[in-house]
């Protein structure tokens, strides 16, 4: 159905006698205080929208202002009649639905939720996805997303209402509706800002990955009879420090041990899963350390001194997993950074400096050595690293593209970050020399363009400053 203004009447209305529309998108009216006083001074400016029923009138869209305009003591309120939204069947509520979201999208106070629900209400009473979007003014993508939203469950909705998530997050926050850690990490994230909100979107995606490819590999394991451990009891010892009878132990001979178990673990730098082979119970099983005589490792620390220990140990591999989705997370915004189409006033000064500052890494860079990651971060960057083993026929900083005159500095500066990422692997929070210093600039730099720094690149920062 269409409307043409021929079609389309204004009339004063009483707001007590308008029916609220049962399919209100707008779940709450929130504080009505300012709109009140407006109101009860210049009345009702923007009509509310009805549609006739047999006996009285229905709201379409201004639920709002006929709540303040009763609590102002208006009589009269201006309401466009849309006779093209008549009907009760399924077809002209998901119309109704549709001016609700057109309308309200527009204005303060919709929540992602509100507007994820009045989508997937739209999508329930047989309205498709093209036609939601019509309607509405959202594109298709924005509707999927919303439809994603709209299956969270109450306790994560109204969560992610009283956080005061944007429906992109709200829709991230769907994606783990499974995962109540990661979903309570994000939450908390999300108030610290959408930088950190960004890291720790990170972190949950690779913690899931991480977790299937684990979990798939000790189904497998499992299956064929073996004892398979995602993490390693503290007692456990591999069996490659043990000897059995003044023999080593191999996966073949310690087989029969009841102790024989595989301890299953990922790393960033690889897709499969790591295994060790491990004894659970080496001394109960009369194996002996391999490496000492006496006691097994450790027997001679003190409880605290064993409990620092493995602390320590603790800090390196949750640092560590930090680090790697960092990194990922920090590189995909320089290389949206690197993409403006000209450079802001620091960028220019930045990568001169950085020609003397961060020397080594740009003589590695330009000289073709580095990381065998450089070349994949150099890709990601657009660029084309310079190999010194053979001649890529490019031989300028532009590599060969029409680079506009705005955008120069920001290629220069691509250069910069390819050396500079291309030297940070997953322990650089650990680093005590000059290369430190270099990555502390790098990331102070990019804080001054925008960028929200993880807390262990902030403990690089910090370390780099005493």
């Amino acid at each position: 159905m269409t409307t043409t203004e021929s079609t389309l009447t204004v009339v004063q209305l009483d707001p007590r006698e308008l029916t609220v529309h049962p399919r209100n998108v707008r779940t709450n009216l929130g504080d009505l205080t300012g709109l009140i006083a407006s109101i009860a001074g210049q009345g009702v400016i923007e009509p509310l929208t009805v549609v006739p029923l047999q006996e009285g009138w229905q709201i379409v869209a201004g639920h709002r202002r006929a709540a303040a305009a009763i609590e102002g003591g208006l009589e009269r309120v201006p309401c466009l009649v849309r006779p093209d939204l008549v009907g009760v069947d399924d077809e002209a509520i998901a119309l109704h639905v549709g001016a609700m979201l057109a309308e309200n999208l527009h204005r303060e106070g919709l929540t992602p939720i509100e507007e994820a629900q009045g989508v997937q209400t739209m999508l329930d009473l047989g309205a498709d996805i093209a036609a939601v979007a019509k309607r509405t003014g959202l594109d298709r993508k924005r509707v999927a997303k919303a439809a994603g939203v709209a299956r969270l469950g109450q306790e994560t909705a109204t969560a992610v209402v009283n956080a005061g998530l944007t429906l992109d997050q709200a829709a991230v926050i769907a994606r783990f509706e499974d995962d109540t850690e990661a979903i309570e990490e994000l939450l908390e994230a999300a108030e610290e800002g959408p930088g950190e909100f960004a890291h720790a979107v990170t972190r949950a995606e690779r913690s899931r990955e991480a977790a299937a490819r684990l979990n798939t590999r000790r189904a497998e394991l499992v299956a064929s009879g073996r004892t398979a451990l995602i993490e390693e009891p503290d007692q456990t010892i591999r069996i490659s420090g043990l000897l059995h009878n003044g023999e080593a132990l191999t996966a073949e001979s310690h087989a029969s041990c009841p102790g024989s178990a595989v301890v299953l673990a990922t790393v960033a730098w690889r897709d499969d899963v790591m295994e060790a082979e491990v004894c659970t119970d080496p001394a109960g099983n009369g194996h002996t350390s391999r490496w000492q005589s006496g006691p097994g490792p450790g027997a001679s620390m003190s409880d605290a001194e064993l409990e620092r220990q493995r602390a320590d140990r603790r800090e390196v591999i949750e640092n560590n997993k930090a680090m790697d989705a960092a990194n990922i997370t920090r590189r995909a915004w320089v290389r949206d950074f690197l993409a403006r189409p000209k450079a802001s006033k620091d960028v220019l000064r930045f990568a001169v400096e950085s020609m003397a500052a961060s020397r080594s890494a740009l003589a590695d860079w330009f000289g073709g050595l580095g990381s065998s990651e450089s070349e994949q971060i150099a890709k990601s960057l657009h660029l084309n690293k310079p190999m010194y083993w053979r001649d890529s026929g490019v031989r300028t900083l532009t590599s060969g593209e029409p680079v506009p005159d705005a955008r120069l500095p920001l290629q220069l500066l691509a250069h910069v970050a390819g050396a500079v990422e291309g030297g940070i692997t997953r322990d650089a929070w650990r680093w005590q020399d000059n290369r430190r210093t270099d990555v502390a600039r790098w990331f102070r730099f990019l804080v001054d363009q925008g960028y929200t720094l993880a807390n262990v690149e902030q403990q690089i920062v910090d370390g780099a400053a005493k």
